[in-house]
């Protein structure tokens, strides 16, 4: 086995389901993923073996073997290439390279990380940022940050509404070091520099350390402990902060309550007459094709908030996705609209 050079985007684009994501995301996946050459008669992957990888087979032939022992060509460049040889896990087919292949390798698990914030982040933003002059680049910024990465998903609606701005002018402080922190804040506009006294040969120094423009943001470790300020930020021109009260965002960094429903008591819930159940898958269409809960309904997540008014508020909503962080949001914002909503828990492999 050898690694090359990162998958080229335009490939990455034809890929379901990389072709609906934003360029920064698409360039992300293309970062966390791998090329990988493997000979003729290599074995990719075994029939019930877990794994936590996606792979797609962009150059050579492979045969899919499954548990009836039927084999199924899949050549390189075909339709079929446009999606994961088998997104299973554990694996429902065997996979043997037949010629010398070449495969773009991705972890499942951050796919779904990042469809979960591209998806979201379309709709908050738009959402948000309603008026025209209406400046959502610090929006962005955060919903692309390492930082939201570990936030649940299904709270960021709820923090975006906290933020407030405030105007600075050149020269001010914002915060100072020594003091207790009291709010997050991102740079809407203007820009600020942090600098840090330390001592030297017993005199204390300014020490400049950087420089900070729109979306850039600081002061997180306030939010997360209750140490001082390390460091102070002085506002460089006059512009615009929006900022976040620690005690809003730490109470959001908790998952909100959600409920979760075992496959088997959903098939139970459906065979009651007396329920109204319905599944909704919240992926992408051409995910949703791949395989999916019997009887299910593809509302993507990314259009579900504009649909929510159409849907029936005594029926019980079960919630579908993939790796299950979308399905979490998609039930936070049904239940926010007043409607009843669970979450399917280890949905079964459809195919």
């Amino acid at each position: 086995m050898c690694m090359t050079d990162s998958m080229p985007l335009e490939i990455l684009k034809r890929l379901v389901p990389f072709s609906t994501l934003s360029e920064a995301h698409l360039q992300d996946i293309q970062r966390k993923g791998r090329l990988v050459s493997l000979d003729k008669g290599r074995i990719l992957f075994k029939r019930g073996a877990a794994d936590g990888e996606q792979h797609y087979l962009i150059q050579g032939s492979v045969d899919l073997t499954d548990a009836s022992f039927h084999i199924t060509p899949v050549q390189g460049g075909s339709e079929r290439c446009q999606r994961a040889l088998d997104d299973h896990n554990p694996h429902a087919v065997s996979a043997v390279s037949t010629t010398p292949v070449r495969l773009f390798v991705v972890p499942k698990d951050h796919v779904d990380l990042v469809l979960t914030w591209d998806q979201a982040g379309n709709y908050m933003v738009t959402d948000l940022a309603s008026d025209g002059d209406f400046e959502n680049d610090w929006m962005s910024s955060l919903l692309g940050s390492a930082m939201f990465a570990a936030v649940p998903p299904a709270n960021i609606q709820q923090l975006f509404s906290k933020f407030e701005e405030t105007d600075i002018e050149a020269g001010e402080a914002v915060i100072r070091q020594g003091e207790p922190g009291d709010y997050f804040y991102v740079v809407k506009s203007g820009a600020c520099k942090i600098t840090r006294t330390v001592s030297r040969d017993g005199e204390a120094k300014a020490v400049m350390l950087a420089e900070l423009g729109p979306g850039d943001m600081f002061g997180e470790d306030a939010l997360i402990g209750d140490a001082p300020r390390n460091a102070t930020i002085t506002m460089t021109t006059s512009g615009a902060l929006m900022r976040l009260g620690k005690t809003e965002f730490q109470a959001l960094l908790q998952e909100p309550v959600l409920d979760y429903l075992e496959y088997e008591a959903l098939l139970a819930l459906l065979d009651d007459p007396g329920e109204k159940v319905a599944v909704l898958d919240v992926r992408l269409p051409a995910e949703f094709k791949q395989g999916n809960v019997p009887g299910s309904r593809n509302l993507p997540l990314q259009v579900l908030r504009q649909n929510i008014a159409k849907l029936d508020p005594e029926t019980l909503y079960v919630v579908t996705c993939d790796g299950g962080r979308r399905s979490v949001l998609a039930a936070y914002l049904l239940n926010q609209e007043g409607m009843m909503a669970h979450v399917l828990k280890d949905p079964p492999n459809a195919g």
